[in-house]
C-alpha cells in the first residue's frame, strides 16, 4: 500500500532541474523571475582578473537580466530574496532550463501551447527584468505555459484586449503621489459596481507607452501596486508611470504560473520600445533577442537612427544570433525605423539597409552569420518577414 500512495505522489510532482549559485548585486529578487549568468565578472583580489580562470565565472555568479547577459539565461528563481545595499555575496537557487518552475507570467496563455519570454529593461533599473511577457524566439529564456491563465472578472489577469496590445491612458498627480489610469472595462475587471473599491490584490505592470501626441513623453516602466478601481474604466496606482498611453498587464500581485522552460539555443530575451518622433528610440537588445514595439501613439515624423549593430561589434553571440521586431500597436502615424549594419535579404546577395514598422502585427527575423575565427565580416540574413517595409 505504501508503494502505491508513493506512486500516486510521484505522479503529482512537477519536474525540476533546480541547483544554487552566487548573486552579489544590491537588488530585490522576486520568486518566479529569470536570471542570467554573469560570465564576464572580475574583482581585484589575486586570481580574479579577467586574466586569471576565477571559477566565478564558470557558471557560478547570476546577475538580473541586462543587454549585456540577454545571450546567457540561467533559470528562475524559486524563491524572493531581500535587498542588500551592500551587495554581500549571497547563495540563491534556481530553477533552471530543461525543466518546470513557477514564473512571473503577465499575458494570457493556454496550456502547452505557444511560449512567453523573459523579459530585459529598456531603461536601468526600470524594474521588469525578469518577468515572462510575450513570446519571442524560442530556447532558453523562454517557456512553455503549463496553465491556462485567461482573463476574467476577479481573475489572476483581471484584463486583455482581443488584439495583442493592452493601452491606458495615465494621468499623475503630484499631490496625491497616484497615477490614475484610464482602460476600459479595468475598474470592472477588478471589482467595482457603483463605487470605489480596494483593488491592492492587483498591480499594473507597465513596459512601455509615450504621450499621444508629442512622441516625447515616456512612460516608465515598472510594476505598480494598485489602490482602488475608481470607476468601470479607471483605477489608481501608486506612483507615477508618467502621463502617457501605457503598455500595460493588470495581473493579481505577485502572479506566478508554472511553465517548462524551454533549453538549447539562446532565446536572447525580450525588451519593450516605444517610438518617438523624428529621434531615436534605440532598443537595448542589439545582440540577439526579441524587441516588441509598444505603438499606439502619434509621431509625426518616423522614429529613425535605431540601429541593428553586428553583435561581433558589440560582444554579442556573433555567427548564430538572432534577432526579431514585433510592433505591438499600430501608429497613427510616424514608422519604428531600423537601420541594419550589414544585412541581405531572403535571396543572400540582395542588401537590405532598414526595417520599418507602423502597423500591429509586422514583424521581422534575422539571423547573423559569417562570424568565424578571426573573420569578423558577418551579415545579419533576413530570414522571415510580414508587413515590414524593407530597403
Amino acid at each position: 500500500m505504501s508503494n502505491v500512495r508513493n506512486l500516486v505522489g510521484y505522479g503529482q510532482r512537477r519536474k525540476e532541474n533546480l541547483a544554487t549559485f552566487v548573486y552579489t548585486g544590491t537588488l530585490a529578487l522576486k520568486r518566479g523571475d529569470g536570471m542570467c549568468f554573469a560570465l564576464n565578472t572580475t574583482d581585484t583580489g589575486t586570481g580574479e582578473l579577467a586574466t586569471d580562470p576565477w571559477g566565478r565565472r564558470g557558471q557560478v555568479e547570476i546577475a538580473v537580466p541586462s543587454a549585456s547577459n540577454a545571450n546567457r539565461f540561467a533559470g528562475v528563481l524559486t524563491r524572493s530574496y531581500e535587498a542588500d545595499a551592500d551587495g554581500k555575496l549571497r547563495v540563491v537557487e534556481l530553477a533552471m532550463p530543461g525543466g518546470c518552475a513557477m514564473i512571473s507570467q503577465r499575458v494570457i496563455s493556454t496550456v502547452g501551447l505557444g511560449r512567453v519570454t523573459c523579459i530585459v529593461d529598456s531603461v536601468a533599473g526600470g524594474g521588469i527584468s525578469g518577468k515572462f511577457a510575450h513570446g519571442g524566439l524560442p530556447g532558453r529564456g523562454s517557456a512553455v505555459p503549463l496553465e491556462t491563465l485567461a482573463a476574467a472578472t476577479s481573475g489572476d489577469l483581471a484584463l486583455t484586449h482581443t488584439t495583442t496590445l493592452m493601452t491606458a491612458n495615465a494621468a499623475y498627480s503630484s499631490s496625491t503621489g497616484l497615477t490614475t489610469i484610464t482602460m476600459t472595462g479595468a475598474g470592472t475587471a477588478m471589482g467595482y459596481l457603483t463605487a470605489a473599491v480596494d483593488a491592492s490584490q492587483y498591480e499594473c505592470t507597465v513596459v512601455g507607452g509615450g504621450a499621444l501626441a508629442d512622441g516625447v513623453v515616456r512612460a516608465t516602466q515598472g510594476v505598480y501596486p494598485v489602490v482602488q478601481a475608481t470607476g468601470a474604466n479607471t483605477f489608481t496606482v501608486t506612483g507615477n508611470t508618467g502621463d502617457a498611453v501605457c503598455t500595460v498587464f493588470l495581473t493579481k500581485k505577485n502572479l506566478l504560473k508554472l511553465a517548462y522552460l524551454e533549453d538549447g539555443r539562446e532565446s536572447g530575451l525580450s525588451d519593450y520600445v516605444t517610438p518617438l518622433s523624428g529621434a531615436a528610440a534605440q532598443f537595448v537588445l542589439n545582440q540577439g533577442g526579441c524587441t516588441f514595439i509598444c505603438g499606439g501613439s502619434e509621431t509625426a515624423q518616423p522614429c529613425t537612427v535605431n540601429t541593428l549593430a553586428d553583435p561581433v561589434v558589440i560582444g554579442g553571440l556573433g555567427d548564430g544570433a538572432r534577432k526579431a521586431f514585433c510592433m505591438l500597436g499600430t501608429q497613427t502615424t510616424g514608422t519604428y525605423l531600423v537601420t541594419v549594419t550589414s544585412g541581405e535579404k531572403f535571396d543572400g546577395e540582395t542588401d537590405i539597409s532598414t526595417l520599418s514598422y507602423l502597423t500591429a502585427g509586422h514583424h521581422s527575423m534575422l539571423e547573423f552569420h559569417g562570424d568565424y575565427g578571426i573573420d569578423t565580416s558577418g551579415r545579419w540574413a533576413l530570414i522571415e518577414s510580414q508587413g515590414a517595409t524593407i530597403t
